[in-house]
């Protein structure tokens, strides 16, 4: 059995950092997807690489107006208001020429007309499954839309990817009643498992990111894939983005992901990179530099072991050996 190299993105705009972020200090960032999203398409499909744009449905919204007519009237009642991207309808604009940190429906058609990509969802609005006060209801209303958007964009969806990891078994059953088929779940680490936004406390935070030089959590790479209401790919490892202050540690940084990669490759396992567009929306040559070594890593390790590339929903339709689920 050879490895396979899988990449999922988390693409969001505004809407995955709204609750936290605004446009004045985080959105020279999200503009910077709009060069940065090219340039890993050409490098992409340059590369022969499949990856898979797990994308938030409010963006592929022409403009607000759209995006109204189709919300769900079941909407996320979190008991913090500041979470809810419906709060934050009032000011965007008409159009993604008039607003384009928050609507994005040609940077869509540009992933979609690049081969091997694939473009699943991200829920519809960014919609986080463990806060306290939404509903399964809720989640449920907010998939369905989700489901129906990119069906008329002529995309079958299968995957999901949950914003910020957040997600129980009651959702994959849910996801799984809703057709998908695939979704990105954590690695097994204590530091990564998943939970609502009151649970990732300074220690997690702080191990995560030693997690990115030295290898605190293993591998992250299995050799088989949980059988449960729809196929786990487990993350590997995120790609933090370039950070001039710790440039001198970029060289940790990079062996951590090949040593992984290597492993995967050698023993029939998935390696799972993910990262946020906006993460290179600043220091785009550093990052798209780095990202490029990784690649050309890849490709070694396929001359090498045979490893492949593959999207999330091209794994779930050829997986690797499929471990029970306990």
């Amino acid at each position: 059995m050879t490895g396979t190299f899988a990449i999922s993105l988390d693409f969001e705009l505004m809407w995955g950092v709204r609750d936290h972020a605004s446009k004045a200090d985080y959105g020279a960032h999200v503009l910077g997807e709009r060069e940065a999203v090219p340039a890993m398409l050409d490098l992409f499909e340059r590369s022969d690489i499949h990856a898979t744009w797990a994308t938030v449905g409010f963006l592929l919204c022409e403009g607000r107006d759209e995006l109204l007519a189709r919300a769900p009237e079941e909407r996320p009642s979190y008991a913090n208001a500041r979470l809810s991207n419906y709060s934050y309808i009032d000011e965007t604009g008409g159009s993604e020429r008039e607003d384009p940190y928050y609507f994005a429906p040609s940077m869509a058609r540009q992933i979609i007309s690049c081969p091997h990509q694939e473009l699943s969802t991200h829920t519809w609005s960014h919609y986080y499954c463990l806060e306290e006060g939404q509903t399964d209801d809720q989640f449920r209303a907010d998939l369905k839309t989700a489901v129906a958007q990119l069906r008329d964009w002529q995309v079958d969806c299968q995957s999901i990817v949950f914003p910020r990891n957040q997600y129980a078994q009651r959702h994959l059953r849910i996801c799984a009643e809703e057709g998908l088929s695939v979704f990105r779940g954590t690695e097994e680490s204590w530091m990564y498992r998943s939970g609502n936004g009151e649970s990732q406390s300074l220690l997690r935070r702080a191990a995560r990111l030693a997690d990115t030089y030295v290898p605190l959590s293993g591998d992250n790479a299995p050799s088989s894939l949980t059988d449960g209401p729809i196929i786990d790919i487990p993350s590997s490892r995120f790609l933090r983005p370039f950070n001039r202050r710790l440039k001198r540690a970029d060289g940790l940084r990079l062996a951590r992901i090949v040593n992984a990669m290597r492993h995967a490759a050698a023993t029939g396992g998935v390696f799972h990179l993910w990262w946020h567009p906006h993460n290179f929306g600043a220091n785009t040559a550093e990052n798209i530099a780095f990202l490029k070594r990784v690649i050309q890593a890849y490709h070694m390790l396929a001359d090498q072991f045979g490893m492949t590339s593959a999207n999330m929903a091209e794994i779930a339709a050829c997986p690797p050996a499929r471990a029970q689920l306990h």
